[in-house]
Parts: C-alpha cells; sequence; structure tokens
C-alpha cells in the first residue's frame, strides 16, 4: 500500500506540473484581437507552384476546418476568404527589408491590412525570401501595440520550388502549418504537431502542443494581459512560451486523485 501511495503521490505531483514545448514568433504573445480572421488569397498568378490560386483557395478551406478549426479551447474561428487583388510587390519583392540579428524588418510594401493573406513569391533578392529548400516564410507584418493586424505568407513560386510535388494532402498541411505562423505561433519541436518545424507527409491533426499553443494565444476565456517590445522574427527564428491548454485538465486530474486519496484514507484503506 505504500508502494502505490507513492506512485499515486508522484502522479499527482507530475500531473500538476505540466511542461509546453511550443513556442511564439514574437516576444509579447501578439494575436489578432477579433475570434473572425479570414485568410485571403493573392488573385495574380503563381506559375510554378502546380496550382491556381482557386486551388489554393480550397485548400485554405480544408487547412482552417480540418486543423485550426477542431480546436475545441480557443476563441478563434478561422474562415476561408477570397481572391484579393493586391500590388505587384507582393509576388516579387522580399518580406524582409532587413533580417540583421534574425529579427525580419517587414517591407513597407508588403503590408496586409487585414488577416491573412498568401500570396505566391519569386524574389531572389537581398535578403532573399527562400534559401534551398524553403516552401514558404510567414510573417505577421502589421502589428500594433499586441494585436496582429495582418499576417503575410509568401509561397515560394520559383521554378526549383518543392511545394509543387508534394500530395495535395501534404500541401494543405503546409498551408495550415504557415497559417499557425500567421496567427503568432512558432515552431514545436514535438515531432507528432503540426507546427514541428519539418513536413511530415503523415501529418493530417493537431497535435496537443499545437492546441496549448492556441489556447495560450487565443483561449476560450479571459485573455492574457502582459507589455513588452515587439520583434518580429523569421520563420526559423521563435521565442519560447508556455501555455495553458492542458492546465485545466492536469489541475483536475490531480484534484481528482487526491480527493480519491483522502476517500481512501477516511475509509480506512490507505495508510
Amino acid at each position: 500500500m505504500r508502494f502505490l501511495k507513492l506512485i499515486i503521490s508522484g502522479l499527482v505531483f507530475t500531473v500538476i506540473y505540466p511542461a509546453w514545448s511550443f513556442t511564439l514568433n514574437n516576444t509579447v504573445a501578439a494575436t489578432f484581437p477579433g475570434n473572425d480572421v479570414p485568410v485571403n488569397v493573392a488573385a495574380h498568378t503563381c506559375n510554378n507552384l502546380g496550382v491556381s490560386n482557386q486551388d489554393l483557395l480550397e485548400m485554405v478551406g480544408d487547412a482552417v476546418n480540418n486543423y485550426w478549426n477542431q480546436a475545441p479551447n480557443s476563441r478563434l474561428r478561422l474562415r476561408k476568404g477570397s481572391l484579393t487583388s493586391v500590388s505587384a510587390a507582393f509576388q516579387t519583392e522580399p518580406g524582409c527589408t532587413s533580417t540583421a540579428g534574425g529579427s525580419c524588418t517587414p517591407n513597407p510594401n508588403l503590408v496586409v491590412s487585414g488577416g491573412i493573406l498568401i500570396s505566391c513569391n519569386t524574389d531572389t533578392g537581398s535578403p532573399a525570401n527562400f534559401s534551398s529548400g524553403v516552401m514558404a516564410v510567414t510573417i505577421p507584418n502589421n502589428i500594433q501595440d499586441r494585436n496582429i493586424n495582418g499576417s503575410l505568407i509568401l509561397l515560394n513560386d520559383k521554378v526549383d520550388n518543392s511545394f509543387k510535388n508534394k500530395s495535395h494532402d501534404e500541401q494543405v498541411a503546409i498551408l495550415a502549418h504557415e497559417i499557425g505562423h500567421g496567427l503568432g505561433l512558432g515552431h514545436s519541436p514535438v515531432e507528432d504537431s503540426l507546427m514541428y518545424y519539418a513536413s511530415i507527409p503523415t501529418r493530417r491533426s493537431l497535435g496537443w502542443d499545437d492546441l496549448d499553443g492556441l489556447a495560450y494565444l487565443y483561449p476560450t476565456g479571459q485573455p492574457f494581459s502582459g507589455c513588452g517590445s515587439i520583434t518580429l522574427n523569421h520563420d526559423d527564428d521563435e521565442s519560447t512560451g508556455q501555455g495553458p491548454g492542458m492546465f485545466a485538465f492536469t489541475m483536475m486530474l490531480g484534484i481528482g486523485l487526491m480527493l480519491g486519496l483522502r476517500r481512501l484514507k477516511t475509509s480506512g484503506l490507505w495508510r
């Protein structure tokens, strides 16, 4: 019985002190202030992606409905937007005018006025958007205080892009991953997460780390209140974060175990 007591006590300690692995791509946990966020696609032609703009828009619908809108512990609801006319700069210019110190200075010509915008891009300037093997770059490039007003996803539309060689389901998952960056999330070290840094062909749903991150940024209750300086980062340079997604579950489990111990002690079975 003493051995059992040690095991249960260890479980209580474990579940009350969980760890989270998700990261953020800015230093102040900036988020979209509203619950409804559209994801639009630029109307200009993508020459080398192997899909049309309308195809991309349909994949956006799958990405938001099959992934992010499945989260039960978040106030956020994404929706498929529309084909949107934008300047030619979105197709040819770099997303950042500088990447000094690993931080992105957003290109003022590519500021997204609202929601998330996906645009194919062939930039080869300096700093170039796409190094070898990079399929997309995402930048929350319109931030005021702690509010994300707009985020930009640039898809690699160069001749040697690897997006065109992916299956339809993989392409949807890639778009969902980039949308996660647009929402303020960084990469996750947890392999079964959508926000894992590498593309995984079998990834078909959000992982617990994704759910924790989304609940931290977009909780169903009162949002996190804090202050700090904003640092915009590239896709591969995020700051760490912790979130409450599993907190309520683990607290309830811990309380349940402790109540069970109390009942055992009262009944004389626990000594």
